[in-house]
């Protein structure tokens, strides 16, 4: 009997090891998840590579610069999914952060507030977000604006600067939208990365030709599945990313922005365009072919 016990408390002990052993290697595989995504970034030299942050959030690095787009990095109502990277740890890598407009989850102000504390990077934003960047602490000399038509050179790098008319439920055009949003074409290193910002499809986006790397939002309130399709079928980019999904919890009142339609505009491409979509998880590296 006092040897059955014995075994059978021996078992337990045994098992009880083995899981503290599994948990422990789990959250080393998480910390080690948590790590790369700074390191690969500061050990980034060549090329084009992107880190998808969530939302329209992209960190993109061009040989020795480090471009964040829409970054919202410190809004606690999306802290169930939260970024791969925080704003502090961020802030001293990053050289420019673009804003397409200004609502609160693309022109971020607990974000901004700490990139302007804690880095050296400047402003990209539209001319209808200066009381925001004001408001937000960001000094004038650090601040570059950006106009639908027009190109800008921010430390070295041209970006073409694009309307965008901001959408809403059904993909009809926002009643209040703000003619001074913008999207942006950057080129980098030889590629050029469309950021359309939150705009319904326009004659202007098919117009571009060249586009290495199409970043899409495929909502409702954005080019939904027929304007996804309609322009990746023209600008046959090389690279094709949907954005503006699985960041915000979901509900039937802002499901026209917070959902984001990627499987279905794959399915409807071509074979050959479907190899070139990729559905990024947050963090994962993206190299530009």
């Amino acid at each position: 009997m006092l040897r059955t016990c014995f075994r059978t408390t021996s078992h337990l002990v045994g098992a009880l090891a083995g899981l503290l052993v599994v948990a422990s290697l789990f959250s080393a595989e998480a910390l080690q998840a948590e790590e790369p995504v700074l390191a690969q970034i500061r050990d980034h030299k060549q090329g084009v590579a992107l880190w998808w942050t969530g939302h329209n959030g992209w960190l993109i690095k061009a040989q020795s610069a480090l471009i964040g787009t829409d970054l919202v990095l410190a809004d606690p109502e999306r802290m169930s999914n939260p970024p791969p990277v925080s704003a502090d740890e961020i802030a001293p890598l990053l050289d420019v952060a673009i804003v397409t407009h200004g609502h609160g989850d693309h022109f971020n102000g607990p974000t901004s507030r700490i990139l302007v504390g804690k880095s050296r990077c400047v402003f990209l934003v539209p001319a209808s977000c200066l009381d925001e960047a004001k408001k937000f602490g960001i000094p004038a000399e650090r601040t570059f604006i950006a106009r639908p038509g027009e190109s800008v050179e921010v430390r070295g790098i041209k970006i073409d600067v694009l309307r965008a008319l901001h959408g809403h439920t059904q993909g009809m055009v926002y009643h209040e939208a703000n003619l001074e949003d913008c999207g942006y074409l950057l080129h980098l290193d030889g590629k050029t990365v469309l950021q359309p910002g939150d705009s319904v499809l326009l004659e202007d986006h098919l117009l571009l030709g060249n586009v290495d790397v199409l970043i899409f939002s495929p909502t409702e309130h954005n080019w939904w599945i027929d304007g996804s399709v309609t322009a990746i079928r023209s600008l046959r980019p090389d690279l094709i990313l949907p954005q503006h999904r699985d960041t915000y919890p979901v509900n039937e009142q802002n499901r026209y922005w917070t959902n984001g339609y990627s499987f279905e505009v794959k399915a409807r491409l071509p074979k050959e365009l479907q190899e070139r979509y990729r559905v990024v998880k947050m963090g994962e590296r993206v190299l530009v072919p």
